[in-house]
């Protein structure tokens, strides 16, 4: 299987795919394939009914995936500008991906998600879903805008908006606070939603909030 990132304001990743080989996506991303290129459905039912109708209904996350089998090409695209990464993870090796960023994996790689809790305010961090995949296999995935990657240490901390968190290893511990904006009532009735993330581990993120950008695209 060959994997071929091309173009660059809205790029899409080519997969070159042998016979018996395959891939797998959400819905809607393919660009073009080869005629010779087989299409199914893959169900998503982990965790049961209510985990299913929680995950798709409040979460916003798919009921199912689709899958392309070789021989041929297929090329995908979210259909929309940043940068992607081509990430191969070894045996059992974990990251977490954040929802709607994943632009395709191999067969080989097992697809579930990780549920991030919210501060309990009203506002978008009620919390958060985002995909986990577990090695063997290739993955690639789509920033908005620019990727910025960092490697914290033990222990080493960074707080990020919640928009920008894109990958991370599963090492890497994620908690949701609520950052004041000076002292007093004021300053803690006008507070925002942050992530402290903490290490060990990988931490990529985007440059552009996708709740920031989906009305102008």
């Amino acid at each position: 299987m060959q994997i071929d990132i091309k173009g660059e304001f809205v790029p899409i990743a080519l997969a070159t795919l042998g016979a018996g080989e395959q891939v797998y996506c959400e819905a809607g991303l393919m660009v073009y394939s080869d005629p010779s290129i087989g299409f199914q459905t893959r169900w998503l039912t982990q965790g049961g009914l209510g985990a299913v109708v929680r995950r798709t209904l409040v979460g916003g996350l798919p009921f199912h995936l689709h899958e392309f089998l070789g021989p041929g090409y297929v090329a995908f695209s979210r259909f929309r500008p940043g940068e992607m990464r081509l990430l191969t993870l070894a045996p059992g090796e974990k990251v977490d991906v954040a929802e709607h960023s994943l632009l395709l994996a191999t067969n080989t790689v097992s697809f579930d998600t990780s549920y991030i809790a919210g501060t309990g305010r009203i506002g978008r961090l009620i919390g958060f879903w985002m995909d986990r995949l577990t090695g063997p296999g290739q993955l690639v995935f789509q920033g908005h805008g620019n990727i910025l990657a960092f490697t914290l240490a033990e222990g080493e901390a960074m707080d990020v908006d919640h928009g920008a968190l894109l990958m991370k290893d599963t090492s890497v511990k994620v908690q949701a606070f609520n950052q004041p904006l000076g002292a007093g009532l004021l300053g803690h009735a006008m507070s925002f939603e942050a992530l402290k993330v903490e290490g060990p581990g990988r931490v990529l993120l985007q440059t552009v909030d996708p709740s920031r950008s989906s009305g102008a695209l």
